[in-house]
Protein backbone atom coordinates (compact mmCIF):
# COMPACT_ATOMS: atom_id res chain seq x y z
CA UNK A 1 0.00 0.00 0.00
CA UNK A 2 1.36 3.43 -0.92
CA UNK A 3 1.60 6.29 1.55
CA UNK A 4 -1.25 8.11 -0.18
CA UNK A 5 -3.43 5.00 -0.06
CA UNK A 6 -2.59 4.38 3.61
CA UNK A 7 -3.60 7.93 4.49
CA UNK A 8 -6.78 7.77 2.44
CA UNK A 9 -7.92 4.54 4.10
CA UNK A 10 -6.85 5.42 7.69
CA UNK A 11 -7.53 3.84 10.14
CA UNK A 12 -8.03 0.77 7.98
CA UNK A 13 -4.80 -1.03 7.38
CA UNK A 14 -3.15 -0.06 10.66
CA UNK A 15 -0.92 -2.82 11.98
CA UNK A 16 -2.32 -4.22 15.24
CA UNK A 17 -0.84 -7.10 17.26
CA UNK A 18 -3.23 -10.05 16.84
CA UNK A 19 -3.49 -10.79 20.56
CA UNK A 20 -3.26 -7.23 21.84
CA UNK A 21 -5.82 -4.54 22.58
CA UNK A 22 -7.77 -3.37 19.52
CA UNK A 23 -8.38 0.36 19.34
CA UNK A 24 -11.95 1.58 18.96
CA UNK A 25 -14.12 4.57 18.20
CA UNK A 26 -12.95 6.37 21.33
CA UNK A 27 -9.38 6.62 20.01
CA UNK A 28 -10.55 8.12 16.72
CA UNK A 29 -12.81 10.61 18.49
CA UNK A 30 -9.92 11.69 20.72
CA UNK A 31 -7.65 12.15 17.70
CA UNK A 32 -10.14 14.50 16.04
CA UNK A 33 -10.88 16.30 19.32
CA UNK A 34 -7.20 17.01 19.91
CA UNK A 35 -6.10 17.64 16.32
CA UNK A 36 -7.18 21.29 16.29
CA UNK A 37 -5.59 22.12 19.65
CA UNK A 38 -2.42 24.23 19.58
CA UNK A 39 0.90 22.69 20.47
CA UNK A 40 3.73 21.36 18.33
CA UNK A 41 5.26 18.99 20.88
CA UNK A 42 2.74 16.24 21.62
CA UNK A 43 2.97 13.32 24.03
CA UNK A 44 0.64 10.39 23.26
CA UNK A 45 0.35 8.41 26.51
CA UNK A 46 -0.54 4.76 26.03
CA UNK A 47 -0.21 5.11 22.28
CA UNK A 48 -0.99 1.49 21.42
CA UNK A 49 -0.55 1.06 17.67
CA UNK A 50 -0.70 4.85 17.26
CA UNK A 51 -4.29 5.72 16.20
CA UNK A 52 -4.54 8.89 18.30
CA UNK A 53 -1.17 10.45 17.54
CA UNK A 54 -1.19 9.44 13.88
CA UNK A 55 -4.80 10.55 13.50
CA UNK A 56 -3.83 13.95 14.90
CA UNK A 57 -1.07 14.30 12.31
CA UNK A 58 -3.48 13.40 9.53
CA UNK A 59 -6.20 15.78 10.74
CA UNK A 60 -4.14 18.72 11.97
CA UNK A 61 -2.94 21.61 9.86
CA UNK A 62 0.39 22.13 11.67
CA UNK A 63 3.01 20.46 9.48
CA UNK A 64 5.64 21.06 12.18
CA UNK A 65 3.84 19.03 14.87
CA UNK A 66 5.85 16.21 16.40
CA UNK A 67 4.35 13.31 18.36
CA UNK A 68 6.08 11.03 20.85
CA UNK A 69 4.06 7.93 21.68
CA UNK A 70 4.66 5.90 24.84
CA UNK A 71 3.45 2.41 25.65
CA UNK A 72 4.57 -0.41 27.93
CA UNK A 73 3.92 -3.18 25.39
CA UNK A 74 6.84 -3.86 23.00
CA UNK A 75 4.55 -5.25 20.30
CA UNK A 76 2.51 -2.04 20.36
CA UNK A 77 5.65 0.07 19.99
CA UNK A 78 6.68 -1.96 16.95
CA UNK A 79 3.20 -1.62 15.44
CA UNK A 80 3.02 2.14 16.06
CA UNK A 81 6.39 2.79 14.45
CA UNK A 82 5.48 0.58 11.48
CA UNK A 83 2.22 2.48 11.05
CA UNK A 84 4.05 5.81 11.19
CA UNK A 85 6.38 4.69 8.42
CA UNK A 86 3.51 3.42 6.27
CA UNK A 87 1.70 6.75 6.60
CA UNK A 88 4.82 8.77 5.83
CA UNK A 89 5.15 10.17 9.35
CA UNK A 90 8.40 8.48 10.31
CA UNK A 91 10.02 11.88 10.76
CA UNK A 92 7.19 13.29 12.90
CA UNK A 93 6.06 10.33 15.03
CA UNK A 94 8.16 8.05 17.21
CA UNK A 95 7.02 5.44 19.74
CA UNK A 96 9.12 4.50 22.78
CA UNK A 97 8.77 1.74 25.34
CA UNK A 98 7.82 3.15 28.76
CA UNK A 99 5.25 2.54 31.48
CA UNK A 100 3.44 5.76 32.40
CA UNK A 101 4.16 5.12 36.07
CA UNK A 102 7.90 5.37 35.37
CA UNK A 103 7.85 8.56 33.31
CA UNK A 104 9.31 10.84 35.98
CA UNK A 105 12.30 8.50 36.27
CA UNK A 106 13.15 8.74 32.57
CA UNK A 107 14.03 12.36 31.72
CA UNK A 108 16.12 10.96 28.88
CA UNK A 109 12.84 10.08 27.15
CA UNK A 110 10.59 12.91 28.38
CA UNK A 111 11.95 15.80 30.39
CA UNK A 112 9.85 17.91 32.74
CA UNK A 113 7.77 20.67 31.14
CA UNK A 114 8.81 19.71 27.61
CA UNK A 115 5.41 19.09 25.99
CA UNK A 116 2.76 21.51 24.75
CA UNK A 117 -0.02 18.94 24.52
CA UNK A 118 -0.59 15.53 26.11
CA UNK A 119 -3.28 13.12 24.91
CA UNK A 120 -4.42 9.91 26.58
CA UNK A 121 -6.92 7.12 26.10
CA UNK A 122 -6.38 5.45 29.49
CA UNK A 123 -7.94 2.25 30.81
CA UNK A 124 -11.13 3.58 32.32
CA UNK A 125 -13.05 0.67 33.79
CA UNK A 126 -12.86 -0.01 37.51
CA UNK A 127 -11.30 -3.41 38.28
CA UNK A 128 -14.56 -4.57 39.91
CA UNK A 129 -16.79 -3.69 36.94
CA UNK A 130 -17.63 -5.58 33.78
CA UNK A 131 -16.48 -8.84 32.26
CA UNK A 132 -12.74 -9.38 32.01
CA UNK A 133 -11.20 -10.16 28.60
CA UNK A 134 -9.16 -13.38 28.34
CA UNK A 135 -5.99 -11.57 27.22
CA UNK A 136 -3.86 -9.92 29.91
CA UNK A 137 -2.86 -7.16 27.48
CA UNK A 138 -6.48 -6.37 26.71
CA UNK A 139 -7.34 -6.42 30.40
CA UNK A 140 -4.70 -3.83 31.30
CA UNK A 141 -5.82 -1.64 28.38
CA UNK A 142 -9.44 -1.60 29.56
CA UNK A 143 -9.29 -1.98 33.34
CA UNK A 144 -7.39 0.02 35.96
CA UNK A 145 -5.24 -2.89 37.10
CA UNK A 146 -1.74 -1.53 36.38
CA UNK A 147 -2.32 2.15 36.96
CA UNK A 148 -5.40 3.97 35.78
CA UNK A 149 -6.19 7.58 35.04
CA UNK A 150 -3.95 8.85 37.85
CA UNK A 151 -0.81 7.52 36.15
CA UNK A 152 -1.69 9.29 32.91
CA UNK A 153 -2.67 12.53 34.63
CA UNK A 154 0.53 12.50 36.68
CA UNK A 155 2.51 12.00 33.46
CA UNK A 156 0.71 14.96 31.89
CA UNK A 157 1.33 17.21 34.90
CA UNK A 158 5.03 16.35 34.74
CA UNK A 159 5.50 16.68 30.98
CA UNK A 160 3.37 19.75 30.21
CA UNK A 161 4.68 23.28 30.03
CA UNK A 162 2.81 25.84 32.10
CA UNK A 163 -0.65 26.38 30.54
CA UNK A 164 -0.12 23.29 28.38
CA UNK A 165 -3.15 21.20 27.43
CA UNK A 166 -4.24 17.69 28.34
CA UNK A 167 -6.94 15.90 26.33
CA UNK A 168 -8.40 12.51 27.17
CA UNK A 169 -11.41 10.28 26.64
CA UNK A 170 -13.15 8.58 29.55
CA UNK A 171 -16.46 7.13 30.73
CA UNK A 172 -19.14 9.73 31.45
CA UNK A 173 -20.19 7.81 34.56
CA UNK A 174 -16.74 8.47 36.04
CA UNK A 175 -16.85 12.24 35.65
CA UNK A 176 -16.37 12.84 39.38
CA UNK A 177 -13.28 10.63 39.37
CA UNK A 178 -11.84 12.50 36.38
CA UNK A 179 -12.49 15.90 37.99
CA UNK A 180 -10.79 14.85 41.24
CA UNK A 181 -7.78 13.35 39.47
CA UNK A 182 -7.19 16.42 37.31
CA UNK A 183 -7.74 18.92 40.11
CA UNK A 184 -5.26 17.11 42.36
CA UNK A 185 -2.53 17.84 39.82
CA UNK A 186 -3.53 21.43 39.00
CA UNK A 187 -5.08 20.54 35.66
CA UNK A 188 -8.15 22.74 35.26
CA UNK A 189 -10.95 21.31 33.11
CA UNK A 190 -11.82 23.75 30.32
CA UNK A 191 -14.02 21.77 27.93
CA UNK A 192 -16.15 18.62 28.08
CA UNK A 193 -17.82 17.05 25.05
CA UNK A 194 -20.21 14.26 26.10
CA UNK A 195 -20.61 11.35 23.65
CA UNK A 196 -23.98 9.58 23.49
CA UNK A 197 -25.15 6.62 21.38
CA UNK A 198 -28.16 8.56 20.10
CA UNK A 199 -29.82 11.92 20.39
CA UNK A 200 -31.58 12.29 23.77
CA UNK A 201 -29.76 9.22 25.16
CA UNK A 202 -27.52 9.57 28.23
CA UNK A 203 -23.85 10.14 27.47
CA UNK A 204 -21.68 7.03 27.71
CA UNK A 205 -18.28 8.63 27.15
CA UNK A 206 -16.78 12.10 27.22
CA UNK A 207 -13.89 13.98 25.71
CA UNK A 208 -12.15 16.21 28.24
CA UNK A 209 -9.73 19.11 27.80
CA UNK A 210 -7.76 20.56 30.71
CA UNK A 211 -4.97 23.14 31.08
CA UNK A 212 -2.06 23.03 33.48
CA UNK A 213 -2.52 25.78 36.09
CA UNK A 214 -5.48 27.04 34.07
CA UNK A 215 -8.02 29.55 35.29
CA UNK A 216 -11.53 28.38 36.24
CA UNK A 217 -14.08 28.37 33.44
CA UNK A 218 -15.69 25.34 31.83
CA UNK A 219 -17.39 24.88 28.46
CA UNK A 220 -19.87 22.00 28.52
CA UNK A 221 -21.15 21.10 25.04
CA UNK A 222 -24.36 19.30 24.11
CA UNK A 223 -23.74 15.58 23.57
CA UNK A 224 -22.36 14.35 20.26
CA UNK A 225 -24.77 11.62 19.11
CA UNK A 226 -22.93 8.87 17.26
CA UNK A 227 -25.85 7.06 15.60
CA UNK A 228 -29.13 7.71 13.86
CA UNK A 229 -31.73 5.48 12.23
CA UNK A 230 -33.33 2.32 13.56
CA UNK A 231 -32.63 -1.40 13.33
CA UNK A 232 -30.86 -2.44 10.14
CA UNK A 233 -30.88 1.22 9.05
CA UNK A 234 -28.72 2.30 11.98
CA UNK A 235 -25.83 4.42 10.73
CA UNK A 236 -23.33 6.94 11.95
CA UNK A 237 -24.88 10.35 12.35
CA UNK A 238 -23.93 13.20 10.07
CA UNK A 239 -22.89 15.12 13.17
CA UNK A 240 -20.47 12.37 14.18
CA UNK A 241 -18.97 12.11 10.70
CA UNK A 242 -18.45 15.87 10.51
CA UNK A 243 -16.67 15.78 13.85
CA UNK A 244 -14.58 12.70 13.03
CA UNK A 245 -14.40 11.68 9.36
CA UNK A 246 -12.24 8.69 10.34
CA UNK A 247 -15.41 6.98 11.58
CA UNK A 248 -16.51 6.58 7.95
CA UNK A 249 -14.22 3.56 7.66
CA UNK A 250 -17.13 1.49 9.03
CA UNK A 251 -20.06 3.61 7.92
CA UNK A 252 -21.93 1.07 5.78
CA UNK A 253 -25.72 0.76 6.44
CA UNK A 254 -26.59 -1.59 9.26
CA UNK A 255 -23.02 -1.99 10.51
CA UNK A 256 -23.78 -0.30 13.82
CA UNK A 257 -27.26 -1.68 14.46
CA UNK A 258 -26.20 -3.79 17.42
CA UNK A 259 -23.67 -1.32 18.80
CA UNK A 260 -26.16 1.53 18.94
CA UNK A 261 -28.71 -0.28 21.05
Amino acid sequence: MTRESARQHFPRGLVQPPNGFRFGTDALLLACFAASLPGRRVLDCGTGCGPVGLGMLLSGEDSQRLVLGLDKAPEMIAAANANAQALGFGDRFAARLLDMRDLRDRPDIVSAESMDLVVANPPYRHPDSGRRPPSADRETARFEVDGGLEAFVDAAAYALVNAGRFACVHLAERLAHVVRSLAARNLEIKHILPISPRRDAPAKQMLVLARKNGRPGLRLDPPLALYEGEGAETRLSRQALRFCPFLACNASPGTFAAAAE
